[in-house]
This record gives C-alpha cells, structure tokens and sequence, in this order.
C-alpha cells in the first residue's frame, strides 16, 4: 500500500497538471493559429512555433513522461536510509513543484495563443513566469506534506570488524559496473551518429559527446578502502575520484539501496547525502562527521565496512 501511495503521490501531479492545458487547447481549437507560439523570450516576443496538433501532443507526453519517472521514485520499496532527512519527501516535493510550473507555463503558453491572428503575435509576458514561480513554491510545499516517509528496510546487523594488526597494511577494493549507464551511453551514442543529418551536425555531436561521458565516466566505479579511508574512482579512467579521509569517518553501516533514493543512477547529490550509486542492491554507506551519508554500491560491501570498523572506526 505504502509504495502504491507513493506512486501515485510523486507521479499523478503531472497528469494533473497538463490537464488544463490539454482541455484549453481542444475546447479552443478554432481560435488557436494553426501554428502556434511555443517559446518565448525574455521579453514575451515569440522565438519558436509548432503546429497546433504538435503542441496537444506534446503537452500530453510531457504529462505522461515525467508521471512515470516520478511514478519510479515514489514507488520504490524499503531500502536503507541514504541521507539525514527523507528523501521520499524531498523528491515528493521536487515532483509537485516541477508540476506546478510545468502545468502553468503551458497553460500560460496555450492562452497566449488564443485569438492571435497567427503565432507572431502571441505574447507571453515575464510575469506569467513569476506566477508560474509562486505556483511551484506553493505545490512544492503540499507536496511535501502528502507525500508518505520513505519505506525503511530493517536495519542490517552491524559488520564484524575484521582485525588490522598495528603497523599492518591492508587494503579492499571492488568494482561495480551498471548495465543501466552502459545501455544509456551506447543508445546516445548511436542515436547522435543517427540524428546528425536529419537534427544537424551540433545535435548529432552533442548526444555523441554525451553519451561518451556516460560511458567512460557513469558507467562504472572502483571502490578502495584503506588505512587513508575511502576513495571511490568512477568510470574507466578512474578519474574523477571522490574521497573520504578515515579521520572524517564517524560511523559504517551498509545496507540494500535503490537509485530510486537518489533520482537516478551515477554521482547524485541529495540533501543531506550523496552517492554513488550505479544498481540496486548492497550498498556501503558512511556517516561524515558532518552527518551527511555518502553511499556507495558494490558488492561485498560488508567486507568493506569491516576492514573500516577494522581500522578503527564503530558500525551505526
């Protein structure tokens, strides 16, 4: 019930949101250009049109789009807390204001073309975005109330300490490869080699260039822990590398996480915590003396926690 709820909590913001945009469009279709204005610039002056049909469609896939992703997150199932505050609520309001603009910029976009003679003359003045501002802050807001905590997984036993005898140097590391990056990379890649004649050679560049960072550098991570800490090399190169010193270390645990916690896979960054998580699963996870958790996918991760428990540091 619990990941149901928060499905349809993160996720259903966005259907709803479209909807008055979507209805305006087809109950004002004859006084809509037929082609109309799409974007605007700073000023309100149009800077881009699209067919009227296009427009429909489009609001509605944006819909549909990000109800799923945010569907994903909302539903995930108990994992391990990866941050100091709740990160279901975080993304709940994360989800509810992206709503609250998405819904209001295209609403404001759908009236600014009603009864134009054609798209040119449409305008969508700075102050429809500042409403669009305040509805986000607003949404946000109750978003974050009706969003249900995250589902907590039972707490791992705490990883036996493996002993280090003074003056002994010791070490672990692992490898994590995400499948998920890996298909992401390699789609990018052949959709940019695809798209740079039809879309133009920047476009076919761009998701070219894209698509190879994510392989070389979301694809995979090394994970060493040693007398110095722990220090997390991501992707082929092993560059960059992400460290934390032993001496910042207040406390190990680990426990089974889900990208959903963090929006996605790779480096994330979330209040209260980051990670780097590239599958599902077991996880190491640090507590900084800060308080803010850092996360880390990989397999063994008790191992790695008992070598740093080892080297002098207490299990959570």
């Amino acid at each position: 019930m619990g990941r149901t709820t928060g499905a349809i909590l993160t996720g259903a913001p966005h259907l709803v949101a479209v909807l008055p945009a979507v209805v305006t469009t087809l109950v004002a279709w004859d006084r809509l250009p037929a082609e109309m204005a799409s974007r605007f610039a700073a000023d309100g002056t149009v800077v881009d049109t699209m067919p009227r049909a296009a427009m429909l469609v489009a609001a509605i896939l944006l819909g549909v789009v990000m109800s799923a992703v945010f569907a994903a997150i909302g539903g995930r199932s108990p994992a391990a807390p990866v941050s100091s505050v709740d990160t279901m609520r975080f993304f709940g309001l994360v989800s509810w204001a992206t709503a609250g603009i998405l819904g209001t910029v295209l609403l404001s976009a759908v009236l600014a073309n009603v009864d134009a003679p054609d798209a040119a003359a449409a305008e969508l003045p700075m102050s429809r975005l500042l409403v669009a501002l305040a509805v986000a802050a607003v949404a946000g807001a109750v978003g974050y109330l009706v969003t249900p905590r995250s589902p907590v997984a039972p707490p791992q036993p705490a990883a036996e300490a493996i002993a280090v005898a003074p003056g002994e140097l010791v070490s672990w590391s692992g490898r994590v490869e995400s499948r998920a990056s890996l298909a992401l990379g390699a789609v990018l890649v052949v959709a940019g080699l695809a798209a740079a004649w039809p879309a133009g050679p920047l476009v076919g560049a761009l998701l070219v260039a894209v698509g190879l960072a994510v392989l070389l550098l979301g694809s995979s991570a090394l994970v060493t822990v040693d007398r110095r800490g722990l220090v997390v090399s991501l992707g082929v190169l092993g560059w960059p590398r992400l460290r934390i010193p032993a001496d910042d270390i207040a406390s190990v645990t680990t426990g089974d996480v889900s990208p959903a916690q963090f929006g996605g896979w790779g480096y994330r960054i979330v209040p209260g915590g980051s990670g780097v998580v590239l599958r599902r699963g077991p996880a190491l996870i640090v507590t900084r003396r800060s308080g803010r958790r850092f996360t880390v996918t990989v397999d063994d991760a008790r191992t790695a926690a008992g070598l740093l428990v080892g080297l002098g540091h207490r299990v959570s």
